[in-house]
């Protein structure tokens, strides 16, 4: 199978056109796939006619797909493969029926309040609203590289407390951290794969740095949010029916612009299973 890679921004992403994903690939294709994938962080493939089958087919071509939804009575009853995770607006007698359904999200890495944060996100598009929504993709290798040196020293070996409530949604403050995950994550991290230094910690996720006075830590973590929020460290996609994205958690964060509540967006999510930071 042969396929196009088209750069999809400076700052990383590309789309592979010529694929058909409802069908299964060969393994020079998945090898050649992954390669892109490695370079590009962002994968985005268009106009893809997916079940969840052929979903996680694909999935499994970057590695083990995850548990991602939680055995919650309500999701279940409208998802249950717990493979895939439903984020989603629908709501059904005035509650939703998946996860994260309205509003913005500010960048984040999936799960970085696990002990081992899912390796990729394989997102497919079965609604979305006529305007909003938008995910912005932004590249943590390039936020660390625009780091000075001083910097990029001290932040050598500091350890960070992340943790999340899916219930609000909301981070105002300290959140009370009994009962929810959390994870305790280098600042830093390494790619297992390629050796390089990402960014990794997070504005939605990450509550402190661990190794530093709460002022300095604060500050620090406002420098490196910073980075990863510059424009020329993103890429932002507008979502069309149909599309497939596979992005690797361990280099890239991503955000949601809001959209209209009174529209229906939905979206099936598929994890794989990810390692300890480092």
């Amino acid at each position: 199978m042969t396929f196009r890679t088209v750069l999809l921004s400076a700052a990383l992403g590309a789309e592979i056109r010529g694929l058909d994903l409802s069908r299964p690939i060969d393994a020079p294709t998945v090898a050649a796939l992954r390669a892109a994938w490695l370079e590009h962080l962002v994968l985005v493939f268009r106009g893809q006619a997916l079940d969840v089958e052929a979903q996680a087919r694909f999935a499994r071509y970057f590695g083990d797909t995850s548990e991602t939804q939680a055995p919650d009575e309500r999701s279940m009853k409208h998802n249950p493969d717990r493979r895939v995770l439903l984020i989603t607006n629908i709501r059904e007698n005035g509650r939703p029926v998946g996860f994260l359904p309205d509003g913005e999200l500010q960048f984040h890495s999936d799960s970085a309040f696990l002990d081992c944060p899912l390796m990729a996100t394989v997102l497919y598009a079965v609604e979305i609203p006529d305007r909003g929504g938008e995910t912005l993709f932004a590249n943590a290798y390039r936020a660390y590289e625009t780091l000075d040196a001083e910097t990029k020293e001290r932040l050598a070996g500091l350890r960070a407390f992340n943790i999340y409530d899916y219930a609000t949604q909301v981070k105002s403050g300290t959140l009370e951290r009994a009962g929810l995950p959390q994870a305790v994550h280098p600042v830093i991290r390494t790619h297992p794969e390629t050796g390089r230094k990402a960014v990794y910690v997070n504005r939605l996720m990450t509550e402190e740095i661990l190794d530093l006075p709460p002022a300095d830590g604060a500050a620090l973590l406002e420098t490196l949010f910073a980075a990863i929020e510059r424009p020329d460290c993103v890429y932002e996609h507008v979502w069309r029916k149909g599309d497939l994205i596979v992005w690797d958690n361990r280099c890239a964060q991503h955000a949601r612009r809001d959209f209209p509540a009174d529209q229906t967006r939905l979206m099936r999510r598929i994890g794989i299973a990810g390692d300890v930071p480092v």
